[in-house]
């Protein structure tokens, strides 16, 4: 063969492996592969000293179709892409072939750009200089085409270019993604300049900062300009991922922004069941899983409509996603969606309130196979003092084995949680811990201890001026747990209930009966106990002081909320009267007496019998005081209210009360005889 013939048939061979290398239809990679026989060939035939500009154009060209070859082993691929475009540099030089250099350059970036493997920064860098090399050559004047791919390129690498300064690397894509919009325009290049807005809205949708409104608006304009290009019945794939991403855009905006938190939340269930349409379970069963995920999150974030509709739906949603995400295949996947499966069934307001706890507790247990303190140690604490809050909450089986439980998971994640790292997280914990410790019944004053140590540890991070309700409601616990703590020593008792006292009104600074009416109420409700327990001091005026605040938290109508506590709180009244001198001693008793009675509404002697004993005694020892209207009556009224009490503590076994009663029943009868 003459050098005519072979330099003709290597000419052939170069133009039928581009023609394939352009072809779209039918199997791509099928086509890639030709390319790459013919182009070998060619290059077999061409000689670098002879003909260096076809061989270095076909290095070019190789190097470009091996960097689209998605058959076979990718790294080797872009390795013998790289090799190709290097090999075209030793005959091309900037000065002397300016176009083949930098097309070589923006060949050898992008090839850096998707290598995979443990050196993505330095991959990435060598990436930026050679798209940075060919913008030398490639100018919005002279290569208008060139210069906005060689910038859309080097947006996506801005966007994958690990950096601490991130917002600065994201506005530096913006600015390359919008230098390629100079030349894409919605008519002469419409599916490029829909690709680039979907890109735009991508970096906004992440991009950091205190404008997060904005951002999330823009990115939200830039995907619906894409949508005029990348319709369901042309791209529908394009169209899908949109679809999911406007969806993200509109669930992540704050609330109150915009048509409000409702609406763009709505919107955004709108966006990803419309993805759905693309994305299926067969088709696409990652997306389709991701998608649900999404759903289940944004059904949970809804402000309005039925709860307990609205989480089911959710729950639904996290449970088609386990379909797809498994621990063997998808187990990160797997582990975040048993996470918020799992916080779903804690916030559930309906139903069995007990079986939801069990269920959170398997999810966030299931969560901890693969959220280890090692490799996920914010996520594992977290779990853990979700599963904490899970144990303290639930009321069946051995409800102090679960406290214990609950203590052992929030210390689990105080081994992460530190105060000067981790704040709010670490004095949430101590909060929560100190509920834990304050609920368990043996070793109680022990525990209670332990419990006020949590809450002045929290205190430590929550104050009145910016976190005012975690303050006032650790100030609450931290009072509660001291009106609990007994000692036989008269003054230390005091200095509890003293302690107790400054507690409570150190949250009624933040509780107020319009804005918290049942934590004001409560607080009311505990000063009042902490001022009639008090040992030392004006007995009378400490009674006062009780009666003025118990009387305070009845204001609050909590009788149908809460009536096992509204009951509590009228028997402590009651008996604030009861002992109480001052004023009209007769009028104190009737008071007691027809507080005693409305305590009845809750305590009967088959629902609460003890409690009801205790009424029932309180009121014969006030009957038996009363001086004022029939004094037999009231002393036979006395007695009947004996006799009722002691027919319980009989029945319970209460052998010293009950020997008191029968005391007091004596004692009554033997006055009646007098009269």
């Amino acid at each position: 063969m003459s050098e005519k013939q072979q330099h003709e048939e290597a000419q052939a061979l170069y133009a039928q492996g581009l023609w394939y290398s352009k072809q779209a239809e039918g199997e791509r990679q099928d086509y890639l592969d030709k390319a790459i026989a013919c182009l070998q060939k060619a290059l077999e035939l061409y000689s670098i000293h002879e003909t260096p500009t076809e061989w270095g154009r076909a290095q070019n060209a190789l190097g470009e179709i091996y960097g689209s070859l998605e058959r076979g082993n990718r790294q080797l691929n872009l390795r013998r892409a790289i090799a190709c475009y290097q090999a075209s540099l030793e005959i091309f030089t900037r000065e002397q072939a300016p176009g083949e250099w930098a097309q070589a350059q923006y060949g050898l970036g992008l090839a850096h750009l998707s290598l995979p493997g443990k050196d993505t920064r330095q991959s990435l860098e060598k990436a930026l200089l050679y798209f940075q090399n060919a913008l030398k050559v490639y100018t919005l004047q002279d290569y208008p085409l060139a210069w906005a791919m060689v910038n859309n390129s080097l947006g996506n690498l801005y966007c994958l270019l690990p950096n601490e300064d991130r917002y600065n690397t994201l506005k530096q894509a913006i600015s390359c993604y919008e230098n390629a919009l100079k030349v894409y325009t919605r008519d002469r290049a419409p599916e490029n300049w829909a690709m680039t807005h979907q890109h735009l809205g991508n970096v906004y949708a992440f991009l950091p900062g205190g404008e997060r409104q904005t951002h999330l608006r823009r990115a939200i304009e830039h995907y619906r300009a894409s949508l005029e290009i990348n319709t369901y019945e042309h791209t529908p794939e394009h169209w899908g991922d949109i679809m999911h991403s406007l969806g993200n855009a509109y669930r992540n905006l704050p609330p109150g922004e915009g048509e409000g938190e409702e609406a763009n939340l709505r919107q955004a269930i709108d966006c990803y069941s419309q993805a759905l349409r693309v994305y299926t379970r067969e088709a696409y069963p990652l997306e389709w899983a991701s998608t649900q995920t999404n759903l289940g999150i944004t059904y949970n974030l809804l402000p309005e409509g039925n709860e307990q509709e609205r989480l089911e739906k959710a729950i639904q949603q996290f449970q088609n996603a386990l379909e797809v995400y498994t621990l063997e295949e998808h187990s990160v996947e797997w582990a975040k969606t048993n996470n918020m499966l799992a916080l779903t069934y804690l916030d559930m307001p309906d139903g069995n309130e007990q079986e939801n706890l069990r269920q959170a507790i398997t999810c966030f247990e299931n969560t901890l196979r693969v959220y280890t303190r090692e490799q996920f140690p914010i996520g594992w604490a977290n779990v853990q003092s979700n599963l904490g809050q899970a144990y303290s909450r639930l009321e069946s089986g051995d409800i102090q084995q679960h406290l214990h439980q609950a203590i052992s998971n929030f210390e689990a994640a105080l081994t992460v949680y530190n105060r000067k790292a981790y704040a709010f997280d670490w004095a949430r914990v101590q909060f929560s811990l100190g509920g834990a410790y304050g609920s368990l019944l043996e070793e109680r004053q022990e525990h209670l201890q332990k419990a006020i140590t949590c809450y002045r540890a929290a205190l430590l991070v929550y104050n009145s001026e910016y976190t005012p309700l975690e303050w006032a409601a650790t100030q609450t616990n931290l009072g509660t747990s001291y009106c609990h703590l007994q000692d036989e020593k008269p003054e230390v008792r005091q200095e509890h209930l003293e302690h107790a006292i400054a507690s409570f009104e150190a949250a009624l600074k933040i509780y107020q009966p319009e804005l918290h009416p049942l934590d004001w109420q409560k607080a009311q409700s505990n000063l009042g106990f902490a001022y009639a327990e008090l040992p030392h001091g004006d007995h009378q005026s400490n009674l006062y002081h009780a009666i003025s605040h118990y009387e305070a938290a009845l204001q609050v109508d909590f009788a149908q909320a809460a009536p096992i506590e509204w009951a509590s709180l009228v028997f402590n009244l009651a008996n604030a009267y009861r002992e109480y001198q001052e004023g009209n001693r007769q009028k104190n008793l009737e008071m007691a007496i027809a507080l005693y009675q409305a305590t009845h509404k809750v305590y009967t002697p088959t629902t609460f019998p003890l409690e009801w004993a205790a009424t029932q005694n309180n009121s014969g020892n006030t009957l038996r005081e009363l001086q004022i209207g029939d004094i037999r009556a009231n002393l036979q009224a006395a007695i009947t209210c004996y006799e009722n009490a002691l027919q319980v503590f009989s029945a319970l076994s209460m052998n010293t009360y009950a020997l008191a009663v029968q005391e007091n029943i004596a004692s009554v009868q033997k006055t009646l005889q007098t009269l």
